[in-house]
Formats: C-alpha cells, sequence, structure tokens
C-alpha cells in the first residue's frame, strides 16, 4: 500500500526569516557546546567516537544519495525476493512452509493459531520480517481448515471507489481464505501501532485526551519531509510510502502522518477519518481536496492539522503549562465553520495566509480509511479468534463508521478514502521504481553486528516504548552508531561505508528523541546539535531537529531558545506550522528570539586528547516518565 500525493512544488513565496538559519542557529542552541554529554554507552568500544565522513566519503549530499542508489541497485536482487525481509547472511534459510494435508494433520487447528498468535505478539525479538511472513504462512495453514463465516459480506462502502479500484486484486479477493506476504507487513504494522497506542496515548482516560495524545507522538516522531526531498515515479506522482515504511523510516508526508494516526485512532476505538473541502471557485464544478483529520467524539468533528504539526485550536485554546510547553485544545468543526478569526491565527505571516476559510467548513466530504486488508474476510476471522486480552485491531466496518459521520455537523457525504487504493495501483504500475526506493530505504536496517541489526531492532523497541535499560532502543541506538577508527579501519568501499554513515546518523536523532521525551537536555542537543544536524553536510533530520529542540526548550520553559528553533526551520511544508507555533508562544509568554550575532560558520567541535570528539550520549535517566503523551 503506497500513499499518493498529487505532485506539487515547493512554494515560491518570500517567507520572512524572523531569525537567523543553518549551522550557527543551531549551535547557538546548545548552552553545552565544547563538553561531554555524558559518558555511558551500551558498548565501552563505541564510547569516544565521533560521526565524521571518512576521507573516502566526503561527498556532497547529491553523490552521498547517488552512491547509495547505486548499492540499492546492486542489493536490489537479493532485497526484494525476500521482500525486504532483512534475512542475515549467516543464517541458513529453510524453504518457507508449505500448504498440504500431511502438515496441517501435524497439528490441531487452534495450535496453529496459537503459535502463529505468539510469535505476532513476538515479532520485536527477531530481526527484519522473516518472522513476520513465518505467521503469515501460519495462519495461512490455519484458515485452509476453516469455513467462510456465515454472516460475512464485502462492506458497502467498497462500492463507492472508482472502477479501477474495485477491480483491483486485493478487492477482489476479499473473501478468499489465504494469508499472502503482504498480509505480514499488514500484522507486523497492527502490531507496532498497538504498541505505540499504548504507551502514546499518555493517562488520560477520555477520548478527546487519548486522540490528542496520538497525534502529539506522531507529529514528534514522523517528520514532516521536505517537498524537494521526496521520491518521485516517472508519472510525476510523488511516492508516500505505507504506514509500516513511515513507521520504520520516522518520516514523511502530511498524508502519511495522517494516515498513521488515523489506524492509531483505530487502535484505541476512536471514530476518525479525513475530512475534504471544496477548494472550486465559486460557481465551478465541485474539486474535493484532503485537508484535515477529524476525530468524531461526543457528537463534534475535532480538528486536527498534520501539516502543520498541531490540532487547530479552539478560541480559549491555547495555553503554556509549565512542564510541557504549548497546550493545544482542539477546535470542533462547527466551531471553525462559524468564526473565521479561529482560521486566520493559522496565517504564517501576511503574505502566506492559511488556505482554508471558515466560509469552506459549513459542508465537507469524509473519506474512511478502509484499506483492502482491514475488510477481508480472513482478518476478520483471525479478529473474531483473539481472546480479550490479545487487543489487536485488525479490521474496520467503515459503512458503521459513515453513518456515525453522517449525523455529526458539515458532513455532506462519506466515501472510501481512495490513497490506500491508489497505492495499491502506483505499486502495480510502476512496480520496479518503488521496489528500488524501498530497497534504498531499508539499507541503513541492514547494517549488522556480530549479534543482531542493531539500527532495526532499536527502532522497533522505539516504537514498542521500551525506551531504557540494557536491552532497549537506546541500548540498540548506541550499538548501531560504531567508533569512526571501526569504520576507517572496515575495508568497506564507499557505497557500504555511506550505508554505515546512515544508520549512524539515524541512531544518533533518535537517541536525540529518546533524550527530549524524557526531559535529558544535555543528552538531546548534543545528539540533535552535535551528531545530527552539524555532522554530515545536506543530513535529511534538519527539520526534525528543529522541532525537536523547540519542543525540549518548551518543556524546559526555555522560550527563547524554543522560539528560535522553531524559526530555525526553512523547510516547506514544516516552516508554516513551526512560524505559527512560535508566535503563539511568543504572545503568550512575552519571551523573544535570541540575539543571534556573528557570521562566522560552525567548525568541528575540538578533539580531545584521545585524537577524536565525539562522546557517546548519556543514557536517559531511567527514572524520567516515558509513558506520558508530552515528548
Amino acid at each position: 500500500m503506497m500513499d499518493v500525493r498529487l505532485r506539487t512544488s515547493p512554494s515560491t513565496t518570500n517567507i520572512p526569516r524572523t531569525a537567523p538559519v543553518g549551522r550557527r542557529v543551531f549551535r547557538s542552541l546548545n548552552p553545552h557546546e565544547g563538553r561531554a554529554a555524558g559518558a555511558r554507552g551500551c558498548d565501552p568500544a563505541n564510547r569516544g567516537n565521533t560521526l565524521h565522513l571518512p576521507k573516502t566519503c566526503r561527498r556532497t549530499p547529491s553523490d552521498c544519495r547517488l552512491l547509495l542508489c547505486h548499492l540499492a541497485i546492486l542489493w536490489l536482487p537479493l532485497v526484494l525476493p525476500a521482500t525486504l525481509g532483512c534475512r542475515k547472511p549467516s543464517q541458513t534459510e529453510a524453504p518457507p512452509p508449505t500448504t498440504n494435508a500431511n502438515q496441517t494433520a501435524t497439528l490441531h487447528r487452534d495450535e496453529l493459531f496459537e503459535i502463529a498468535i505468539d510469535t505476532l505478539n513476538r515479532l520485536y525479538q527477531f530481526d527484519g520480517t522473516d518472522m513476520a511472513i513465518q505467521v503469515a504462512d501460519r495462519l495461512d495453514q490455519w484458515i485452509r481448515t476453516q469455513k467462510p463465516l456465515e454472516d460475512w459480506q464485502p462492506d458497502p462502502l467498497l462500492e463507492t471507489l472508482p472502477p479501477e479500484m474495485r477491480e483491483l486484486p486485493e478487492v477482489k479477493n476479499l473473501a478468499e481464505l489465504h494469508f499472502t506476504r503482504d498480509d505480514a507487513f499488514s500484522l507486523q504494522t497492527a502490531v507496532w501501532l498497538r504498541d505505540i497506542a499504548a504507551w502514546a496515548r499518555g493517562d488520560g482516560v477520555d477520548e478527546l485526551s487519548r486522540a490528542k495524545a496520538l497525534f502529539d507522538w506522531v507529529v514528534f516522531h514522523i517528520q514532516l519531509d521536505p517537498l524537494d526531498n521526496s521520491p518521485q515515479l516517472s508519472n510525476g506522482e510523488l511516492l508516500v510510502r505505507t504506514p509500516w515504511q513511515t513507521l520504520l523510516l520516522g518520516h514523511g508526508s502530511a498524508t502519511a502522518r495522517a494516515w498513521v494516526y488515523l489506524l492509531l485512532c483505530r487502535q484505541e476505538g476512536l471514530d476518525a477519518a479525513m475530512l475534504a473541502v471544496n477548494v472550486a471557485a465559486e460557481g465551478q464544478e465541485p474539486r474535493w481536496e484532503p485537508w484535515a483529520v477529524g476525530v468524531a467524539i461526543e457528537g463534534n468533528i475535532y480538528v486536527f492539522e498534520p501539516s502543520l504539526g498541531f490540532p487547530i485550536p479552539a478560541e480559549d485554546g491555547l495555553k503554556i503549562v509549565p512542564g510541557r510547553g504549548l497546550e493545544i485544545e482542539p477546535a470542533t468543526l462547527q466551531e471553525l465553520a462559524g468564526n473565521e478569526s479561529l482560521l486566520r491565527r493559522l496565517d504564517a505571516d501576511p503574505r502566506n495566509p492559511y488556505r482554508v476559510k471558515s466560509s469552506m467548513l459549513g459542508s465537507v466530504q469524509v473519506l474512511l480509511e478502509g484499506s483492502a486488508v482491514y475488510l477481508s474476510q480472513r482478518m476478520e476471522m483471525v479478529a473474531r479468534m483473539l481472546a480479550g486480552g490479545e487487543s489487536l485491531v485488525l479490521t474496520a466496518h467503515p459503512s458503521d463508521e459513515a453513518a456515525r459521520f453522517r449525523e455529526l455537523f458539515g458532513v455532506e457525504d462519506v466515501s472510501l478514502w481512495t490513497l490506500p487504493y491508489r497505492a495499491s495501483l502506483q505499486r502495480q504500475s510502476f512496480a520496479t521504481e518503488v521496489n528500488r526506493y524501498q530497497a534504498m530505504d531499508m539499507l541503513p536496517f541492514m547494517v549488522q553486528t556480530e549479534s543482531m541489526m542493531p539500527l532495526w531492532r532499536g527502532r522497533v523497541l522505539h516504537l514498542k516504548g521500551d525506551l531504557l535499560g540494557e536491552e532497549s532502543a537506546t541500548a540498540c541506538y548506541q550499538a548501531a552508531r560504531p567508533s569512526q577508527r571501526l569504520l576507517d579501519s572496515s575495508g568497506m568501499n564507499s557505497a557500504q561505508e555511506m550505508m554505515y554513515i546512515q544508520a549512524k546518523l539515524n541512531a544518533s536523532y533518535w537517541l536525540g528523541l529518546i533524550s527530549v521525551w524524557s526531559g535529558n537536555r544535555k543528552s538531546a542537543e548534543d545528539l540533535l546539535i552535535n551528531r545530527t544536524a552539524l555532522s554530515v553536510p545536506g543530513q535529511p533530520w534538519e527539520p526534525g531537529v528543529a522541532y525537536a529542540l523547540g519542543r525540549l526548550n518548551e518543556k524546559l520553559g526555555d522560550y527563547p531558545r524554543a522560539i528560535t528553533a522553531y524559526r530555525a526551520d526553512v523547510h516547506l511544508p514544516s516552516r508554516f506550522g513551526n512560524l505559527v507555533r512560535a508566535r503563539w508562544i511568543e504572545e503568550l509568554t512575552g519571551a523573544k528570539p535570541l540575539d543571534i550575532g556573528g557570521t562566522t560558520e560552525i567548525g568541528n567541535r575540538p578533539a580531545d586528547e584521545s585524537g577524536n570528539n565525539e562522546t557517546a550520549p548519556e543514557q536517559p535517566n531511567a527514572s524520567a516518565s516515558t509513558d506520558s503523551g508530552e515528548p
């Protein structure tokens, strides 16, 4: 499932930069510059190492992307037959189980199911997707012994899809009792979403509190990609990745953010949908474009804006909370439709007004997430077999949701969101291009130590919420950051070395997010500024670094630094939301951005006596709370 957006180009509007940007700003935001950020690490051999490009690999960002592209092409035949299974070369692989009468006779059908579900709940213990594929194989053996459900029918809302989408194999085969390897990724995604929801929803018990906390998790952990850095297919469409890919990679478009958020709401039992507005001029045929996510709670639709990165606030919905920073109470669709001033607060500046007006919100279309796998008979049968303690949402009933949404203010019509199906069409029509991009995405996760794939393991534990301790995301990310001495002595070629450097860069950034989430300022600033933003020219995490530093300083009450960090983001589309957030903080606190003087470009940090200038990140304080909805 690939998410497809209409091709757009970066705005040519002149956006005022109200604070200095670039390396100088990031350097100024680190009061600990030049001092060690701690000495604890997972592997003593990796302590005191810095992320410097080797002499053989000091290239421009475009050169580095070209090297990774070449490496992806070379590895494509190895990666794709396993459907990105990330198998370890040292393992001897047995052929996948086949289904026949002798096999199914060896195990009772309920035992097959129990083995599959037990393995599904332990996927975090295994690297790559091999075990998820085995789960799908086991479920396939089990379901072939079952009878079809007498009360199952395809959801009537499928009729709202365009004809070419209704002809997709995944739609025509909804009734089949057969699990495929694609189902393995869907099952793994559902487990990740369940695990995320369990720790990201915070302590709030009411639906709105949980909806806010889940949205905050998505915005904080899924960087909004710059438009000029999005993969593009040969037909001009931008490649927007599946929720599985978005969660693993930690970045994506506003649409990708919205897709993940909708699925998280599903795991929490919240009715959520994309809202589309009519952007056609008066007198012309309606032209509906997706706009924001609406969550239906107690007869109202609360609006969350994934491109801006926050809920649209109600009239009195902005306040500063000590220890948390800016807190936003969402407005309802009805409030926004009746009060233009609420939307005008979203204007980045007079030359860059927010594109939606209150007059457009009296009539909206509701687009429900109804990916084919969630509507299939096979997933319905698995869901009915799961015990009460095995909370895992694998199905959707969009017709039932549609009935509930139709009773709410402003809803003109309800249909299935076509993006998941357009994504399938994209994968079907441009398989080679899509596979090449997927292979490039996966390369950093294939880096291995003697015992594991540390970046993969760390990322999965991060999604699970196991952030601290000996067997945690922090420990695995640290293991994915080899010393420069090891890299220099490895004998790898430049392309292979770039793969390790990208893995190390990703690990540093995600360690920084964990430090922000747990409130460890010294470690967060060192990891985000020195190990990520200033480490490699053209590194891809700059928008995420600016946002994370802003949230860190909000939480710590350092509002001048928070404002400066938000205004340091020069990338579209994330810049608009950050400018608005900075203005609100300035209005509520009276704080002003830092006055950053001087024009000297930043050089490397001075080396220590041992000859290298990186210290291992300080592990976040284990006593810090990590289960709240705040970063």
